[in-house]
């Protein structure tokens, strides 16, 4: 037998050994491994709706005994589960490091707007939907959202026309609240005081500001800002607005020289009450 043999055959025993002695212990430690420790880490430390001492509490766990925790036994996609339930959070990953020990990484909740329903509490809701309870502590300054919502017209269905309200500093100027009639009519009220505007639903709605402008810019300003109570742009290639004042005026009483035929009425002149419609102002 060569030399280079006989070195072959004592590393390959070395080998077998030192696999048959090392994977025992190995076995051994990893059953018997725990964890370490645990960090939280927020995407927005400024949060104003959570902070790691809430996302400790979400996570149902107790720091002091945490240590104690094999990591064999630990559930770690179940604490997962438990932060992507929680109304605080929007997003959550949890992984564990070799060394035992579990980093918590969250996506605290970012709100879009703030939700009054007479049926239920008020509460905030984020760009997917998901709510949070407003608590005292909370005060966001977001687009608030009045109305009865159910689930046939939730609140969410308006996230399309707060993302555009968002997005458009003129738009986000023009307008104070949203809120939603019972029967799914979209209602926003303008910081121009005097007048709310029946959005309809959330289709067109590019459209329906571009019809809104020109109403804006060619008759408010001849028939007064005072003149309409409602803008309703609910129709397609419409708009309706309709007269504040809703009286019907008194019938003019012919004096005795009206009476031989001088009396002179135009019946054509849109009385109070009438609606008027304004297609492409």
């Amino acid at each position: 037998m060569s030399k280079k043999s006989v070195i072959m055959c004592v590393l390959t025993v070395l080998m077998i050994a030192y696999i048959g002695y090392a994977l025992p212990l190995t076995w051994s430690m990893g059953r018997n491994a725990r964890v370490t420790g645990m960090t939280v880490r927020l995407s927005d430390p400024n949060s104003r709706f959570v902070n790691v001492a809430d996302v400790i509490v979400e996570t149902e766990l107790d720091p002091s005994t945490l240590k104690d925790s094999l990591i064999r036994s630990f559930d770690l996609y179940g604490l997962e589960r438990r932060l992507l339930a929680s109304d605080k959070l929007q997003d959550a990953n949890v992984t564990l490091r070799s060394d035992g020990h579990i980093y918590v990484d969250v996506t605290p909740m970012v709100p879009v707007a703030r939700v009054f329903d007479p049926k239920e509490p008020s509460y905030y809701i984020n760009a997917s939907g998901k709510r949070i309870l407003a608590e005292l502590r909370y005060h966001i300054d977001v687009p608030v959202l009045v109305g009865s919502f159910d689930s046939i017209h939730p609140a969410q269905r308006l996230l399309p026309l707060l993302d555009k309200i968002a997005g458009d500093p003129r738009i986000g100027s023009m307008v104070a609240t949203v809120t939603q009639e019972p029967n799914g009519n979209i209602i926003l009220i303008p910081s121009i005081v005097g007048h709310v505007i029946n959005f309809g639903d959330t289709s067109m709605i590019d459209d329906k500001f571009e019809r809104l402008r020109r109403f804006y810019t060619h008759v408010s300003p001849a028939k007064g800002w005072l003149a309409y109570d409602t803008i309703s742009v609910k129709w397609r290639d419409r708009v309706v607005a309709t007269r504040r004042d809703k009286a019907i005026e008194p019938l003019p009483i012919p004096t005795e020289d009206e009476a031989s035929g001088n009396l002179d009425i135009d019946n054509n002149e849109p009385q109070p009450g009438d609606s008027i419609s304004h297609s492409n102002p």
